[in-house]
């Protein structure tokens, strides 16, 4: 387990020199928010994803807490859509959800944000079940349910779910490896 014995600060020089991020944000003693992640090659990371049907959009953030003396990894994501009822701005974020700028997706504004949380050392199921229980059973995101695709064995798969997850895994594996 990645604990006290290792700083915020020391662990923020970490992930700079893994050049996980564009630049990494410290929001106060607890939290490390990566702006503009990066892939392993140094490009930028695809953080956006579009439903076809619905043009709901999401956007993905990553970050670090310390938590109870270890560390949590965290995943925001941002919900756009073409409804101007309702758009949220910076200010009406919460506690450490402050941390993270809004995406703005494209040409709307961000309708929802919502931030999962797990201890940073969770494996590729405790993650995926992770996301689900606190991310995929919103109401307001059940247009994830029919966004779904072919693979070319001909099989349907759930693609936009499946990409959340995939670049939630990615970024975690990737903090890990650079802390150990």
């Amino acid at each position: 387990m990645l604990t006290l014995d290792r700083t915020i600060e020391t662990v923020k020089t970490s992930l700079e020199d893994a050049q996980l991020a564009g630049s990494i944000y410290q929001h106060h003693s607890h939290l490390l928010a990566l702006q503009e992640p990066l892939n392993d090659d140094g490009s930028i990371l695809n953080n956006f994803v579009q439903h076809e049907l619905t043009a709901d959009q999401i956007g993905l953030q990553f970050g670090l807490r310390l938590s109870n003396n270890t560390f949590e990894f965290l995943l925001g994501l941002t919900h756009s859509n073409q409804d101007r009822s309702y758009e949220i701005g910076a200010g009406h974020l919460k506690a450490d959800q402050k941390a993270f700028n809004l995406l703005y997706a494209f040409y709307n504004y961000p309708k929802a944000f919502y931030l999962i949380h797990l201890p940073l050392m969770t494996n590729s199921a405790q993650l995926e079940d992770a996301i689900e229980s606190q991310l995929f059973h919103h109401e307001k995101l059940d247009f994830l349910n029919s966004a779904i695709k072919t693979n070319p064995m001909g099989q349907q798969y759930n693609w936009m779910k499946s990409f959340i997850v995939q670049q939630a895994l990615d970024m975690q594996v990737r903090m890990q490896t650079c802390l150990y």
